[in-house]
């Protein structure tokens, strides 16, 4: 188990943020998932806007989140973490048993109480466990699915396949950006016009495709996207993000210097990391 940014993980790898502001709470947490949830990769936060700010930056599968912080505490940083597209499920981990209402009313999917007790946390990580396994079916036969379009599609009289480029592949000079897309929602597929595109966002080995608020999955890489669609009308707004600008409504930044895109037609709110600030800031 390691802490830290690490862009290296395996995406299968369940990646776990534990923010808490006392070091030793958070090492003793670290210490017993690493005993109880060996697999998993840990990053560390000492508060909760570091938290959001990792949590902006890349995906993380569990949240364990302490109720007293500086800053931002539990409760406020669960709001936050709800307006990504996809926000980790989150566990709270403190010493205030007076929290648990509105933990579970924010839908967290766990409250343990410190000191914590070893059966207690095994338990609470079967079932986050059960949780992060349910999320991954719909996603079980996409690749059977493209695979099998991707047979029929040329078959069909007069018709040519419709397809993103493969993951290794880079746009050549000259070429035209990408028009139409394939893309798995449940157990069928469905051919997408780039131009109905909201926003594409990485998830684990997929990308996952929002168009008028229904989502699709795809598994070309956000970086292959990025190549392939038009600069002019598509930015990358973080690591994992790519955002139609037509679709963006506003701009809304907050007192820690956070920036959060507010969409039209659609009730998503994207996080905007400060390698990208720059290209919605006046000059």
């Amino acid at each position: 188990m390691n802490t830290g940014l690490n862009s290296s993980v395996n995406p299968a790898t369940p990646r776990l943020l534990i923010a808490d502001d006392e070091p030793l709470l958070r090492r003793h947490l670290q210490a017993l998932l690493a005993e109880f949830w060996p697999e998993a990769h840990t990053t560390l936060a000492e508060d909760g806007s570091v938290a959001l700010t990792l949590c902006q930056q890349q995906q993380f599968d569990v949240a364990f989140l302490d109720i007293q912080m500086p800053g931002l505490d539990g409760l406020q940083l669960l709001r936050e973490l709800r307006r990504l597209p996809a926000p980790p499920l989150v566990v709270f981990s403190t010493a205030y048993n007076q929290h648990a209402v509105s933990a579970f009313e924010l839908e967290a999917v766990d409250y343990l109480l410190k000191p914590l007790e070893e059966a207690r946390l095994q338990q609470c990580i079967t079932r986050l466990q059960q949780r992060l396994s349910q999320q991954q079916k719909p996603q079980a036969n996409l690749l059977h699915l493209q695979q099998l379009l991707s047979q029929l599609l040329p078959a069909a009289a007069g018709t040519e396949p419709v397809s993103a480029a493969p993951e290794a592949s880079t746009t050549a000079p000259g070429t035209e950006p990408l028009r139409w897309i394939k893309a798995s929602q449940r157990d069928t597929i469905h051919l997408l016009d780039i131009a109905d595109i909201d926003f594409f966002l990485a998830e684990d080995k997929y990308t996952t495709v929002d168009s008028a608020g229904q989502q699709y999955l795809i598994r070309t890489s956000i970086a292959t996207l990025e190549q392939q669609l038009d600069a002019q009308l598509y930015w990358r707004i973080h690591r994992g993000c790519i955002v139609r600008v037509k679709s963006i409504l506003k701009v809304e930044r907050d007192e820690f210097g956070h920036m959060t895109l507010v969409l039209k037609n659609n009730t998503t709110e994207l996080a905007v990391s400060r390698a990208y600030q720059h290209l919605f800031r006046q000059h």
